[in-house]
Protein backbone atom coordinates (compact mmCIF):
# COMPACT_ATOMS: atom_id res chain seq x y z
CA UNK A 1 0.00 0.00 0.00
CA UNK A 2 2.63 2.13 0.59
CA UNK A 3 4.14 2.08 -2.66
CA UNK A 4 0.84 2.91 -4.46
CA UNK A 5 1.44 7.15 -3.87
CA UNK A 6 4.86 6.86 -5.33
CA UNK A 7 3.71 4.38 -8.55
CA UNK A 8 0.91 6.66 -9.32
CA UNK A 9 2.89 9.59 -9.36
CA UNK A 10 5.25 8.06 -11.77
CA UNK A 11 2.61 6.31 -14.53
CA UNK A 12 -0.40 7.24 -15.54
CA UNK A 13 -3.26 5.07 -14.31
CA UNK A 14 -4.33 3.24 -17.14
CA UNK A 15 -0.31 2.47 -18.21
CA UNK A 16 0.27 1.21 -14.72
CA UNK A 17 -2.94 -1.00 -14.75
CA UNK A 18 -2.07 -2.48 -18.05
CA UNK A 19 1.45 -3.11 -16.56
CA UNK A 20 0.26 -4.77 -13.65
CA UNK A 21 -2.18 -6.87 -15.39
CA UNK A 22 0.77 -8.18 -17.70
CA UNK A 23 3.45 -8.82 -14.82
CA UNK A 24 0.33 -10.60 -13.33
CA UNK A 25 -0.19 -12.81 -16.48
CA UNK A 26 3.51 -13.34 -16.87
CA UNK A 27 3.34 -14.57 -13.14
CA UNK A 28 0.67 -17.23 -13.83
CA UNK A 29 1.66 -18.16 -16.86
CA UNK A 30 5.56 -18.41 -15.86
CA UNK A 31 3.88 -21.59 -13.47
CA UNK A 32 4.10 -23.70 -16.89
CA UNK A 33 7.84 -23.86 -16.39
CA UNK A 34 8.47 -23.23 -12.86
CA UNK A 35 9.95 -26.06 -10.30
CA UNK A 36 8.44 -25.98 -6.77
CA UNK A 37 10.33 -22.69 -5.77
CA UNK A 38 9.34 -21.35 -8.85
CA UNK A 39 5.25 -21.38 -7.94
CA UNK A 40 6.61 -20.39 -4.20
CA UNK A 41 7.98 -16.89 -5.75
CA UNK A 42 4.89 -16.69 -8.37
CA UNK A 43 2.39 -16.72 -5.51
CA UNK A 44 4.33 -14.76 -2.97
CA UNK A 45 4.64 -12.10 -6.85
CA UNK A 46 0.92 -13.12 -6.94
CA UNK A 47 0.39 -11.82 -3.84
CA UNK A 48 2.23 -8.56 -3.87
CA UNK A 49 -0.17 -7.59 -7.04
CA UNK A 50 -3.12 -7.87 -5.42
CA UNK A 51 -1.75 -5.64 -2.92
CA UNK A 52 -0.65 -3.08 -5.05
CA UNK A 53 -3.64 -3.00 -7.20
CA UNK A 54 -6.08 -3.15 -4.94
CA UNK A 55 -5.46 0.34 -3.52
CA UNK A 56 -4.88 1.54 -6.94
CA UNK A 57 -8.72 0.35 -7.98
CA UNK A 58 -9.59 1.92 -4.88
CA UNK A 59 -8.51 5.55 -5.43
CA UNK A 60 -9.71 4.75 -9.84
CA UNK A 61 -13.15 4.59 -8.26
CA UNK A 62 -13.09 7.18 -6.44
CA UNK A 63 -11.82 9.68 -9.22
CA UNK A 64 -14.25 8.20 -11.40
CA UNK A 65 -17.75 7.39 -9.45
CA UNK A 66 -19.29 10.15 -7.69
CA UNK A 67 -19.66 9.76 -4.45
CA UNK A 68 -23.23 9.44 -4.52
CA UNK A 69 -23.20 6.44 -6.33
CA UNK A 70 -19.57 4.71 -5.63
CA UNK A 71 -21.07 2.35 -2.75
CA UNK A 72 -23.71 1.13 -4.75
CA UNK A 73 -21.44 -0.03 -7.52
CA UNK A 74 -19.09 -0.71 -4.99
CA UNK A 75 -21.19 -3.70 -3.51
CA UNK A 76 -22.23 -4.63 -6.76
CA UNK A 77 -18.67 -5.09 -7.44
CA UNK A 78 -17.69 -6.62 -4.72
CA UNK A 79 -20.58 -9.28 -4.97
CA UNK A 80 -19.81 -10.09 -8.96
CA UNK A 81 -16.18 -10.47 -7.51
CA UNK A 82 -17.89 -13.21 -5.26
CA UNK A 83 -19.57 -14.82 -7.85
CA UNK A 84 -16.60 -15.06 -10.05
CA UNK A 85 -14.84 -17.35 -7.12
CA UNK A 86 -17.53 -19.52 -6.26
CA UNK A 87 -16.85 -20.62 -10.03
CA UNK A 88 -13.24 -20.05 -10.55
CA UNK A 89 -12.84 -21.91 -7.06
CA UNK A 90 -14.32 -25.55 -8.78
CA UNK A 91 -13.16 -25.47 -12.06
CA UNK A 92 -8.99 -24.52 -10.98
CA UNK A 93 -10.06 -27.27 -8.55
CA UNK A 94 -11.10 -29.45 -11.60
CA UNK A 95 -7.99 -28.08 -13.50
CA UNK A 96 -5.39 -29.18 -11.06
CA UNK A 97 -6.87 -32.69 -10.57
CA UNK A 98 -6.84 -33.28 -14.26
CA UNK A 99 -3.81 -32.02 -14.94
CA UNK A 100 -0.97 -30.02 -12.45
CA UNK A 101 -1.17 -27.05 -10.78
CA UNK A 102 1.49 -25.63 -13.63
CA UNK A 103 -0.89 -25.99 -16.18
CA UNK A 104 -3.98 -24.61 -14.31
CA UNK A 105 -1.92 -21.61 -13.29
CA UNK A 106 -0.72 -21.15 -16.71
CA UNK A 107 -3.88 -21.14 -18.43
CA UNK A 108 -5.29 -18.62 -15.56
CA UNK A 109 -2.17 -16.52 -17.11
CA UNK A 110 -3.30 -16.91 -20.06
CA UNK A 111 -7.31 -15.97 -19.67
CA UNK A 112 -6.16 -13.18 -17.78
CA UNK A 113 -3.88 -12.06 -20.70
CA UNK A 114 -6.54 -12.34 -22.86
CA UNK A 115 -8.53 -10.45 -21.22
CA UNK A 116 -6.45 -7.67 -19.99
CA UNK A 117 -6.03 -7.38 -24.30
CA UNK A 118 -9.74 -7.32 -24.83
CA UNK A 119 -10.28 -4.58 -22.04
CA UNK A 120 -7.42 -2.21 -22.57
CA UNK A 121 -7.66 -2.83 -26.55
CA UNK A 122 -11.26 -0.67 -26.39
CA UNK A 123 -9.62 2.17 -24.69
Amino acid sequence: MQLTPWLQRKWPQTQLLRGLAIVLAGALISALWANTLGLVGGYLLINLLSAVIEPLLSNYYNQLIPSAQRATLLSISSMIFSLMMVVLFPVMGWLVEQSSFAVAFGGAGVVVLICGWLVFHRQ
